[in-house]
């Protein structure tokens, strides 16, 4: 029972550590997506304010260029409070963006641009390093995310700000040609480089971008300040400058336009996907929200049949208990064996082994034969196995033999033991130890025969014939009984019971009884009432010895051909007990000596019986008496007056 409690505590606990494991595992990846995401989210915020301050930093740089093609002070003006604005936004980014060293060179550049330190193509240049590095800052902020399509969408959002930092220099570049109404070698190759990058980049986010992010390049491409930033692109690349009519001034604010439209597509397209990202947070912790309720509902459940388990283990537990108990008790107070399914034991208690007088390695693997008892029939134990196989319990008193040769009594009952699949595993035989009973009752029987041969004896003294009458009469009854088939029991019975057969003599007066000489016919019909006072005497017992006694006394004078007295009675109306009865006491009376007659001659005795044989006597009992007369004149001989 304890290697049982350790194993479902073990077992109990290894599914505690499990189920925990699977519940942190679970809620660890869906908590791991959210963090993910709102990571995402953060990070796309910064983006976003990275795009912004890029847009500016560009006009900045814009600005400049036209102070340094004009450098009048209305340039100077815009100029300064463009460079105000880019440091305010840097400052306010710097809370949740590292920003410091963008600042520090901004700030000296434009110290330098004021104190003209620069020269155009210097503060060009120093401009264009900053804005590449923020938008290759802007696109490693979310190269570890996990979602494809979020990665995606932002190499694309990296795509436009190169596209858009590569029309914000040709605004810068066109500008400063306009306003020198010129235009040399070196500012026409790169007007070429930059609108050739441009497309090229245009070409790389059609061939992979999505249907939504196609209608975001259609959407920019339609603007009519982006196509005639486009035209005068042209121009000035098929050389033809001296056909645009425009001013510096006003491609600058044309080509802003190009700029801003492009970096709203892209705030328009960061917002969107911040919009997705929110979505898909939202989502993750409507996941997360489920998987704890399941996970608390499973818990829950799990409680509930681990409470019923457990009150159906104690149930078990207490079960098992009463069954130890009830085995003590049984131990204790009957005999106990169990048998295999072939009658070999395997199994005895202290009890078995007491009253049997064996061992208990004396006893197992042998068969039960060990302590059979030669006087039980052999039918008795085939009754048993013909019962126990058909799956019934066997009951019955069985006689044992001891070792010390002793024998004992018990009372049985062997039932088969099945499993839960009905195939038979083995019999349990429980018995009570009734030895004394059966001795006691063996002792009482012998006393009430005792007590009943004697009133016999008595009843044949006052007739003056000798005891050993009875005793002949008794063993002659005995034997025939068992020649004609009667069992043991009931031969024993006769036995007694026929020492009774003249109990009614007891009422006949002594002047009748012990007369030496013939009886008058009154005399004798007073002597015939003898056999209905002896039943009189007797009919009213319970004990079966006694219930025959009276048939014998009653009937024992009556003839098988219905002549007899005082009934009547003929064949096998008369009761088998005193038909036996009937030949017996005919023939001691014939062959022993009486107060009345002397003893007929042995030939003279067998011939009357074969004359009287169907008319006196039952034929078939005196085939059985003729047969073996030897017995009979063995019992005469024995018990001799």
């Amino acid at each position: 029972m304890l290697k049982n409690k350790l194993l479902l505590v073990i077992l109990l606990g290894l599914f505690i550590i499990i189920s925990l494991f699977a519940i942190v595992s679970d809620l660890s990846k869906i908590n791991n997506k959210l963090n993910n995401i709102e990571h995402v989210n953060t990070k796309i915020v910064q983006i976003k304010t990275l795009t912004k301050l890029i847009k500016e930093i560009q006009k900045d740089r814009g600005l400049t260029n036209l102070y340094f093609s004009n450098k009048n002070k209305k340039y100077l003006y815009i100029l300064t409070q463009q460079q105000k604005s880019v440091i305010n936004l840097i400052e306010k980014s710097s809370s949740f963006l590292d920003l410091h060293k963008i600042k520090s060179k901004i700030s000296v550049l434009h110290m330098q641009i004021r104190k003209n330190k620069l020269t155009q193509d210097e503060a060009f240049d120093s401009y264009t390093s900053i804005i590449l590095q923020m938008i290759n800052k802007s696109g490693k902020l979310l190269l570890y995310t996990d979602d494809k399509n979020i990665k995606n969408s932002l190499i694309i959002h990296q795509k436009l700000n190169f596209i858009q930092e590569y029309m914000g220099q040709l605004r810068a570049f066109i500008a400063s040609i306009l306003t020198k109404k010129a235009i040399d070698k070196k500012d026409y190759i790169r007007v070429v480089e930059l609108n050739s990058l441009i497309k090229n980049y245009l070409q790389i986010l059609k061939s992979y971008a999505s249907y939504q992010h196609l209608n975001i390049l259609s959407s920019i491409e339609d603007k009519l300040c982006v196509k005639q930033t486009y035209l005068i692109v042209n121009k000035i690349i098929n050389n033809s400058i001296d056909t645009i009519d425009i001013s510096a001034l006003q491609w600058f604010n044309t080509s802003s336009c190009a700029v801003d439209t492009i970096n709203l597509k892209v705030k328009d397209f960061l917002n969107k996907l911040q919009e997705n990202a929110q979505a898909v947070n939202k989502n993750i912790s409507s996941t997360l929200n489920m998987h704890v309720i399941f996970w608390v509902i499973c818990i829950l459940v799990f409680i509930m049949i681990f409470l019923m388990l457990y009150k159906i283990y104690i149930k078990m537990l207490e079960e098992h208990r009463l069954l130890v108990d009830y085995k003590k008790a049984i131990d204790n107070s009957t005999i106990v064996s169990k048998t295999n399914k072939k009658g070999i034991i395997t199994y005895v208690n202290k009890t078995f082994c007491e009253i049997s007088g064996y061992t208990e390695d004396e006893l197992i693997g042998k068969p039960h034969n060990i302590v059979r008892h030669p006087d039980v029939p052999a039918l008795v134990f085939k009754d048993l196995w013909k019962t126990i196989k058909a799956g019934n319990t066997w009951t019955g008193v069985v006689k044992n033999l001891a070792k010390d040769n002793e024998p004992y009594w018990v009372d049985a009952a062997i039932s088969p033991i099945y499993d839960h699949d009905n195939n038979l595993v083995e019999y349990i035989a429980i018995r009570h130890d009734i030895t004394d009973t059966i001795k006691l009752n063996d002792e009482i029987q012998n006393t009430q025969h005792e007590l009943i041969y004697r009133m016999g004896e008595s009843v044949e003294s006052r007739s003056k014939e000798s005891g050993n009458h009875i005793r002949r009469v008794a063993h002659y009854s005995k034997i025939l009984g068992s020649l004609y088939g009667l069992d043991s029991k009931t031969c024993d019975e006769l036995f007694i019971a026929s020492t009774m057969h003249d109990m009614g003599k007891i009422a006949i007066p002594d002047s009748i009884l012990l007369k030496p000489g013939q009886l008058d016919s009154d005399e004798w019909n007073i002597m015939k009432t003898h056999a209905q006072i002896g039943y009189k005497i007797l009919a009213g017992s319970n004990l079966p010895i006694l219930q025959i006694a009276a048939q014998i006394a009653h009937e024992h004078h009556e003839r098988y051909d219905g002549k007899g007295y005082p009934q009547g009675l003929s064949g096998k109306d008369i009761s088998i007990y005193a038909r036996i009865v009937s030949i017996a006491d005919v023939f001691d009376a014939l062959i022993s000596d009486r107060v009345y007659k002397k003893a007929w001659e042995y030939d003279r005795v067998i011939k009357l019986f074969e004359e009287e044989q169907g008319l006196q006597f039952d034929p078939h009992l005196i085939n059985l008496f003729l047969t073996h007369i030897n017995e009979f004149m063995k019992i005469k001989e024995r018990f001799e007056d």
